[in-house]
Order: structure tokens, then sequence, then C-alpha cells
């Protein structure tokens, strides 16, 4: 190695050791300047209710640092600024003169060279030894006493930053709904149904309320609801006119029937969830809106039943109409029986009476039919079974006085005398029942689209009487 290669490695091992001694103290300024802003932020959110202030603090206290580190990067010290520096311990600045001469071929350079060589190892040897102040107590002081006071605030949380916390959660609950709807719409195949849940989407965008956010998705799963039960409508309209081969629907809204059954199920399912994680969060909905939920599941419920019920009694009734078929006639030597079993009818689970009959003819021979008479079950779509007073008198009077919050003061339970009931004709008492329902909505206090969709549901009803 060269004498000059030599020298600009001192220079290198200098400028190392500033850098050293000028980033550490500036490394402890930095983080007691980061957890000072963390302490202000901390001191702020026990006085205002600010939401992910945990996180603000954090980015805020590392920031601050990081800042701080491109700051020392920036001004590091220079090969030039290390040069000067170590020269300073020569005593005619021979550093300096040497590295800045390049004739090498010269003599007094080589003089040069040569002494600054042999006075570099005792010269670096004092810089090493020169006073350094690489701690700094009072930053150190401050440094421990902030932490101390941060541990002490994130301990002993205030009822803002406990509030927070609970929009935090209820903000989460916000953008699991979002997601929820997102992956329906994904999913969905349907084109109605998928500018349905795009349209519940841009609405949820603008809400930043958990119940406001859980009220659209209840308004919109209605009326999907609706829709569905239109299509089921036209489906058993189509059914009740004996279209064999048919049940009434084209493959798109069969189709779309599917997928309205699975998307109003899968909103019914996340209204409840929602429910359950804001009460959790001490933060009930109001009582309009949960017992739309309620109604809704208990509506799923019944559905799911009802079409359990209906597919078995569609299995047996085809059994008995294939056994039927093969008994139903009889025939003598020369003459020929005939039987009809009577329709079935009834109330509720209907069962038919057994048909019985005897041929006659010139011949000897006799025959009786063997049907069972397979009725229907479930009677006919026509008759309600509207229940009848116990005693007292038949004058009701409803108090119009609008609901009020607050819990039951008891409630008892036991078994109530049930009579029979009168059989009435639906048209007679559907108007009863949607004046009912009305008025019993307009107490609930229900949002003005819902009364609607309500209103639009009886409306299709007697539309189809």
């Amino acid at each position: 190695m060269d004498r000059r290669n030599m020298l600009k490695q001192f220079v290198r091992k200098a400028q190392r050791s500033l850098n050293i001694e000028q980033m550490v103290p500036r490394i402890q300024y930095g983080i007691l300047l980061g957890l000072a802003l963390s302490t202000a932020i901390l001191l702020v959110s026990r006085l205002f209710v600010l939401p992910y202030y945990r996180n603000v603090t954090v980015i805020a206290g590392v920031g601050t640092i990081v800042v701080v580190v491109i700051y020392i990067w920036l001004k590091r010290v220079r090969k030039k600024e290390a040069l000067h520096r170590l020269d300073d311990f020569y005593p005619h600045n021979e550093l300096v003169t040497a590295l800045s001469l390049h004739e090498d071929d010269n003599p007094l350079v080589q003089s040069i060279l040569q002494k600054a060589q042999k006075e570099t190892p005792q010269v670096y040897n004092q810089f090493k030894k020169r006073q350094k102040e690489l701690w700094k107590p009072k930053a150190l002081i401050g440094i421990l006493l902030i932490g101390i006071v941060i541990g002490i605030l994130s301990v002993f949380p205030s009822a803002t930053q406990t509030e927070a916390l609970v929009v935090e959660k209820e903000q989460e609950v916000i953008k699991d709904i979002k997601k929820e709807v997102a992956q329906l719409e994904k999913k969905t195949k349907s084109k109605e149904v998928k500018k349905e849940l795009q349209e519940l989407q841009t609405k949820l965008k603008d809400i930043d309320l958990s119940e406001e956010a859980l009220r659209e998705v209840v308004k919109k799963q209605k009326e999907l609801k609706l829709q569905e039960q239109k299509l089921k409508e036209k489906k058993e309209l189509a059914n009740k006119d004996g279209a064999e081969g048919s049940d009434g629907l084209t493959a798109e809204e069969q189709e779309q029937l599917k997928e309205l059954m699975e998307m109003q199920s899968d909103l019914a399912s996340a209204a409840n969830s929602t429910q359950s994680a804001l009460s959790k969060l001490g933060k009930p909905i109001s009582f309009d809106l949960q017992n739309a939920i309620a109604s809704e599941l208990a509506s799923e419920s019944a559905d799911a039943s009802a079409e359990g019920e209906a597919s078995s009694s569609e299995n047996q009734n085809s059994s008995n109409q294939q056994g039927n078929s093969q008994n139903s006639n009889g025939q003598g030597n020369n003459g020929k029986g005939s039987g009809n079993g009577s329709n079935g009818s009834g109330q509720g689970q209907g069962s038919g009476s057994q048909g019985n009959g005897q041929g006659s003819g010139s011949g000897i021979g006799s025959g009786k039919s063997g049907g069972s008479g397979a009725g229907k079950g479930q009677g006919s779509r026509d008759l309600l079974a509207v229940p009848e007073r116990i005693g007292g008198s038949s004058e009701t009077t409803a108090d119009g006085g609008k609901l009020g919050e607050g819990t039951a003061a008891g409630e008892q339970q036991g078994s109530v005398p049930v009579t029979k009931g009168t059989i009435r004709p639906y048209e007679e008492v559907i108007g009863e029942y949607k004046d009912s329902y009305l008025e019993s909505s307009e107490r609930m206090q229900l949002p003005k689209d819902l009364q609607d969709i309500v209103q639009s549901y009886f409306s299709s009803i007697e539309s189809n009487k």
C-alpha cells in the first residue's frame, strides 16, 4: 500500500468516528421529540374523542424518529470535513498538504508524504482520545420520564378514550358490513340482484354510523324479500292455472328467484350478527330496527320450514297418486265396475275421505274401486281460520299512544285456552289484517321507506285476489 492510500484510510476511519459521534446525540433528541409528540396526542385524546388515537400516537412517535434519522443521514460528515478535522491534530497541516499534492515524482512531495505517514498513527490516537459527548444526560432523563408518563396514560384510559375505542370497533363493524355486501355482489350472477347490491354498496360508502348502515342493509333485504315474494306468487298462480310442464317462470326468473332467496337470507344473517356485535359494544340499536331484524329472521325460519314441508308433501302425494292409479279400476266377467274417491278437504292438514263404488253389468262380476282419496293437505288458500274470543265483550280498545323505551315490568308464562275458530274467506279478512298491521307499524314509528314497502306488499296481495 502506497503512502497516499494509507493516509486516505485513516481519513475514512476518522469520518466514521465523527459520524457516530454526531449521530448518537441526535438520535437521543429524536427519540425524546417523538415521545413528547406521542404524549401530547395522548393528552389531547383524554379531552376529546379521537378514534384510533393509539395508532396516531405510534405513527407520530415513529414518524418523528424516522424524520430525525433522515436528517442525520443528510447532515452526515463528508470526507472533506473529516480530512480537515483530522488534520487539525497535525503540527503543520501535513495531511491536507500531502493529499492535495499529486506530483508523486517531485522529491518535495515524497518528503511531505513520508512525514505525514510517519506522524499519522500518533495523530490518529490523539484524535480518538479527544473529548466526546455521545450521551446527553438531559435527553436520557427526559426519555425516561416521558416513557413513564406514557405508560401511566396508557394503563389508565379516560372516558373519552374508552369511547374512542368503542367508535373504532363500530367502524370495524361498518367495514365488515361493506366487505360482506361486496362479497355477495361478486358472488351473484343475476343482473337484477347485482344491481340492487351495487346500489346498497353506493349508499354504504357515505355512511359513518353503524345503525344507519344496518338500517340500509335491512331495507335492502326487505326489498329483495318483496321481489322474491312476487316471483313466488307468479309461480303459484301458474301452478293454480294448471300449466303442466312449467312453473310459470322463465329460466332467468328461476335463477333470479334462487339468488334472491340466498341474498336476502345472507343479508338477514349479516344484520343479525351486526346487531349482536353492536350489543356487545354497548351500542344497542333502536327498537324499531330490532323488531325489523327479528321479524325477518322469523320469516326466514318460517319460509325454510314451509319449503321443507312442501317438499315432503309433494313426495307423499306423488306416491299416493301412483298407488291409486294401480287400484282405481275393477273388472267383472261381463261387466265393468268403477268408483271415484271424493276430493279431500279440511282445515289445516286436511285429509281426503275414502272413495268406494260398485259396478254393475250384464255379467255376474262386480268391481270395487281402491281409491284412497288423496287430499292435498294444507286446506284451501281461499279460507282462513279466525280465532274467537273467550269471554268478555267483543269490543276491543286500542291504545294509540306512542311506544316508549324501557324494559317489561314482568312476564308470565302458562297455558291459555284455545278454540277452533271460524273459517272465513281470505278476501274478507285481508283488509282487516292490512289495517291492523299498518296501524301497528305506525305505532312502532317505522321509517317512511319501510312503511312504503309494507304498503306495496299488501297492495300486491290485493291486486292478485
